[in-house]
């Protein structure tokens, strides 16, 4: 049985999956900064709906980001912690990927963008791939500034909403499609990870910035 765990935005999930599929999902009833308060509670309670215990575990997937700096480390440090004490795989998967698997395959290629503060979002192309069953990422992460975007056929996200006026008025896409990542596409990214053996080290997995935070490079700027 696989736990997926998804703590990039306010709103967090986790997840059980085995064979191919999501068995159970649940929205974490915190935000932000509070995930550290229920992700333990919520796991043990998810478990037991499923009749299962913690020693039932065959790997966790957690999401590294981009995303909230504080809901990344509660996260990342949570299945780090699991998958130490239980002896099982660790995979790390890319928030804006798990985001792609909450629309259609039909698309094809999706723009995945998110929260970078400052006006900025994270930009992530995902391409479904139907012979590795899988939206692929192509190309890196990066940021970009909102009014920046352009010519993109699909844009999905959590900050879909907040940009629209801009995004349409600058002809940036011609879909737009409001979704947040959750722990069931991070568990069905990370199937394929364990499938390719793509594990992660508990004791060096660090999550995924990208970017400084606005006091760190505050703290940098004013040593010179």
């Amino acid at each position: 049985m696989l736990l997926a765990v998804e703590t990039s935005g306010l709103s967090g999930s986790i997840a059980l999956l085995s064979e191919g599929q999501v068995r159970y999902e649940h929205t974490l009833q915190a935000e932000g900064p509070r995930h550290a308060q229920v992700l333990v509670q919520e796991t043990d309670l998810l478990l037991r709906k499923a009749g299962l215990t913690v020693n039932d575990l065959s790997a966790i997937a957690v999401s590294v980001g981009p995303g909230s700096f504080t809901g990344l480390r509660v996260g990342v440090v949570f299945a780090k912690t699991l998958a130490w004490l239980q002896g099982i795989p660790l995979v790390a998967v890319n928030s804006l990927q798990a985001a792609a698997w909450q629309v259609p395959h039909s698309h094809g290629v999706v723009t995945v963008i998110s929260d970078a503060q400052r006006e900025e979002v994270f930009v992530q192309e995902c391409r479904w791939d139907a012979l590795a069953d899988n939206w692929e990422r192509t190309g890196d992460v990066r940021i970009e500034k909102v009014g920046a975007l352009r010519h993109f056929e699909t844009v999905i996200g959590p900050v879909v909403e907040r940009h629209r006026l801009k995004l349409t008025e600058q002809n940036a896409c011609q879909l737009l499609l409001p979704v947040i990542p959750m722990a069931s596409g991070v568990g069905k990214v990370g199937m394929r990870l364990i499938r390719s053996a793509d594990f992660s080290c508990p004791e060096t997995l660090e999550p995924l910035y990208v970017r400084l935070s606005y006091a760190e490079e505050k703290r940098m700027a004013a040593n010179g």
